[in-house]
């Protein structure tokens, strides 16, 4: 009897300590790896549009890493060429905030583009930054080919 009752002890404090790391972890006491971001577009680039119409492109982030690997203050900075306007900010320049993401969780927005009737049809360059507090900054590009009208 004495056994049983020091492995129920023992299992219990062992289940303990397990939830207390845990708990530590989630709040950011334990490092548990680092945040591990991966960015995809729906449609893939390159796109094709032509000038004076709109395309929307879905813009989805993941984290790759471990689950109690969050990724802090998530945002998506796009730079686009003159004549390229986005609909959030009526620039060529516009900011997603997606906050932040747990291990193997993903998020994902949509960006709303006018290209502008002036813009000469031929190849163009999106820059797209990823960014945010607990992770290297990363910068993609991405291909528009504009038509001719």
């Amino acid at each position: 009897m004495r056994k049983a009752l020091v492995l129920v002890v023992a299992a219990l404090m062992a289940i303990c300590v397990t939830g207390l790391l845990l708990v530590f972890a989630f709040f950011g006491h334990i490092p548990l790896g680092e945040p591990k971001l991966r960015i995809e577009f729906d449609p893939p680039p390159p796109w094709q549009v032509r000038a004076g119409h709109t395309f929307e492109v879905g813009i989805g982030i993941a984290n790759d890493a471990w689950l109690l690997a969050a990724a802090k203050d998530i945002r998506v900075d796009v730079s686009m060429p003159e004549g390229f306007i986005s609909s959030r900010t009526g620039t060529n320049e516009c900011e997603i905030y997606f906050g932040a993401l747990h291990g193997g969780d993903g998020l994902g927005n949509t960006l709303s583009v006018m290209i502008s009737s002036n813009v000469s049809s031929g190849n163009y360059t999106i820059s797209i930054r990823v960014s945010g507090e607990n992770f290297p900054e990363q910068i993609n590009t991405a291909q528009i080919m504009v038509l001719p009208l």
